[in-house]
């Protein structure tokens, strides 16, 4: 007869069991290792540029940040989405994704063309108005774009094939590298805003490229998929996503160009602040990566009751961890700004737990959306966001200080998407055998 090792350590073999009840956990693991490096090197890129620039030379810099990571995750992670929800629903009864990939690629491309073309017809408005006269940031973002859009498409691939490693790969060699370059730049002591913004746009260029490789059985043939049947779901995702983007990313935006001209330094150390309190963010994507896919799959075999299961576990991993983040604010939320960025970087707890509050709301709603796109119901989760943006630029509207009026924007829009959509996800989640067999089909 067998003895388990850890009978004697109730401890442990409780660790134990809740790993192994949770396959979620252990299937996070590389994508939370890759994302632990992608949001060092963010961090660090953010704490290196503040440092090196100041306060009014690193707003446009931060601004970049937010506009470029925007961009990701509004233009191009509804690809990653679909792709990702259509090959794992495909696997699951046993078909290839080659379709999905070859349609995934060919929309990509176009999208980055036409924000190409858009950037560059807003030149001016651009320099201007959002990267307070250094156009030099409008090509870096579009050369940007190149990298985002690929590193993607091949999350998706990766993410729908369960291939973890691959995408904590790509993750890791992209915040890696966003650690080396503002690195060089402080220690050859370069203060030139192009240096630092391009040190950015090339991380994930880089990254996509060295983390490609050879796709090997993840592409493999399997039926043909037309046009009418991925781009709607495309389109709708990308509206949805472009909203969301919109309560969480137009807010250091909004700093930017709402501040007075006295207060270019006030407004630099808000959206610092606004990028602190975006660190959760980085944790929901690794949820994100294994979460939808494994949702598509029990969709798409009628799973009710494991659904349900997963989304509970989810929404108590990402609920703990948003509320951890709250609480660390309001006990060391100002130190933990100016140790990241300087002494300069002076904000109370007043602004930073409001947008601790706003960010945790933002990333239980994500929680919900991904259900709502497992379950195809990408109108539904449009519609929630849509609510959430128009709540968010309702509230700027009303004349209050600077931090307030933002900062309540952001909190109000992100509280207004989240009940929006969990009463969404709640109503399509009870018609789950009836609406999630058939993987083809029109947008529900």
């Amino acid at each position: 007869m067998s003895v388990d090792p850890l009978d004697d350590r109730p401890a442990e073999r409780a660790v134990v069991r809740l790993w192994r009840s949770i396959p979620l956990i252990g299937q996070l693991g590389p994508v939370a290792a890759g994302l632990i490096v992608l949001g060092l090197g963010s961090f660090a890129y953010l704490t290196v540029t503040g440092r090196a620039l100041g306060p009014v030379d690193f707003a446009p810099v931060a601004t970049l940040w937010v506009i470029f990571n925007a961009a990701g995750l509004a233009l191009f992670q509804p690809i990653e989405q679909e792709v990702s929800r259509a090959t794992a629903a495909r696997r699951a009864v046993g078909e290839g994704a080659r379709p999905v990939l070859a349609k995934a690629s060919t929309y990509a491309l176009a999208a980055v063309v036409l924000c190409g073309l858009v950037a560059l017809a807003g030149y001016p408005l651009l320099r201007e108005h959002v990267f307070a006269g250094d156009g030099v940031l409008v090509p870096i973002l579009v050369l940007g774009l190149v990298g985002l859009a690929s590193e993607h498409v091949l999350r998706g691939v990766f993410g729908g094939n369960e291939r973890f490693g691959r995408y904590g790969s790509q993750l890791g060699i992209d915040g890696a590298l966003r650690i080396v370059g503002p690195l060089l730049l402080a220690v050859t002591a370069t203060t030139s805003v192009f240096a630092f913004g391009l040190a950015l746009v090339l991380a994930p260029l880089l990254a996509a490229a060295l983390s490609a490789g050879p796709l090997g059985d993840l592409g493999r043939p399997g039926p043909a998929l037309a046009w009418r049947d991925i781009l709607p779901p495309l389109l709708v995702l990308t509206g949805g996503a472009v909203l969301s983007q919109l309560i969480v990313n137009a807010a250091p935006i909004a700093a930017q160009v709402l501040a007075e001209p006295g207060e270019a330094e006030t407004a630099g150390i808000f959206i610092s602040a606004l990028v602190m309190t975006r660190i959760p963010l980085f944790f929901f994507g690794a949820v994100q990566a294994a979460f939808l896919p494994t949702l598509a799959r029990l969709a798409a075999q009628g799973q009710r009751a494991a659904f349900a299961r997963q989304l509970r576990q989810v929404l108590l991993l990402v609920t703990a961890v948003g509320g951890l983040f709250v609480l660390v604010m309001a006990v060391m939320g100002p130190f933990a700004l100016r140790l990241l960025y300087g002494e300069e970087f002076v904000a109370t707890r007043a602004v930073l737990v409001p947008l601790a509050v706003a960010a945790a709301l933002y990333m239980v709603a994500q929680v919900m959306a991904q259900t709502l796109i497992a379950l195809r119901a990408y109108r539904s989760a449009l519609i929630g966001w849509g609510a959430g943006s128009a709540v968010f630029a309702l509230a700027l509207l009303v004349p209050s200080q600077l931090e307030l009026r933002v900062g309540a924007a952001f909190l109000l829009g992100s509280l207004v998407a989240l009940v929006v959509l969990v009463f969404a996800a709640r109503s399509r989640q009870s018609r789950l055998v009836e609406v999630a067999l058939p993987e083809q089909g029109a947008v529900q």
